[in-house]
């Protein structure tokens, strides 16, 4: 076989391991130019911040450690759970203004993020829209099955967009709404989130499945 030959096949070789789908790379959100194996979701449209704040002024419960400033410690934007990633905050320009745990006589199964305005929210990751309506204490709210027996709930939604309808197959990213604060008694205007797992398929559907804590889920870090 000749030298031509052999390096030939050498580079079709070397090229065709290059775009196996096991290391296919893809832009780190926030940078331009490096690239990382896919370990969360990425979309044009939102980018999560990497930070996260405590509301000034209001009195936060259930909030994990923060610095001086207010600023949670070791935070990362997204969370792996049972397997699934999504997103910890779907929303950016917002405060953290309640955690997950008790609050009160009752369990707040998610966690608050708070806007003077109303302002977008997204999807926190990828997923088939399997409820989207409107409840007296969730007012306006979006349930997203991103498989695995991993949900998130999007509740007192000031809008729903039509990408939002029940039965929409929906990326990570995809505007939701608007933040509002419908219910059926008077609340500020706030993102109410929770991450849920369990079986849908029981009587109270999405209101039958287990809250998760996303401040105590797996980090999936940024560089």
């Amino acid at each position: 076989m000749s030298r031509w030959l052999v390096t030939a096949l050498s580079a079709l070789v070397l090229a065709a391991c290059a775009t196996t789908p096991a290391e296919t790379a893809t832009t780190a959100p926030g940078d331009g130019t490096q690239t990382r194996p896919l370990a969360y979701p990425v979309s044009d449209e939102f980018t999560p911040q990497t930070y996260l704040n405590v509301c000034p002024g209001m009195i936060a419960t259930n909030v994990p450690a923060r610095d001086s400033n207010g600023k949670l410690v070791d935070y990362s934007p997204f969370i792996r759970v049972d397997g699934v990633v999504v997103a910890v905050a779907p929303v950016n320009g917002a405060c953290l203004s309640s955690g997950f745990g008790v609050r009160g006589s009752s369990l707040h199964k998610g966690i608050d993020l708070f806007s003077r305005e109303s302002i977008p929210i997204h999807a926190g990751g990828n997923g088939k829209v399997i409820e989207s309506g409107y409840r007296d204490d969730y007012g306006h709210y979006v349930v997203i099955d991103h498989g695995g027996g991993v949900f998130t709930r999007y509740a007192h939604l000031a809008s729903r967009e039509r990408a939002a309808g029940k039965g929409k197959d929906i990326a990570f990213g995809t505007l939701l709404g608007l933040m509002g604060n419908t219910a059926s008694y008077p609340i500020p205007i706030h993102l109410h989130y929770e991450v849920l797992t369990g079986d849908y398929d029981t009587p109270k559907k999405s209101f039958g499945l287990d809250a998760v804590d996303p401040f105590a889920a797996v980090w999936v870090p940024v560089e």
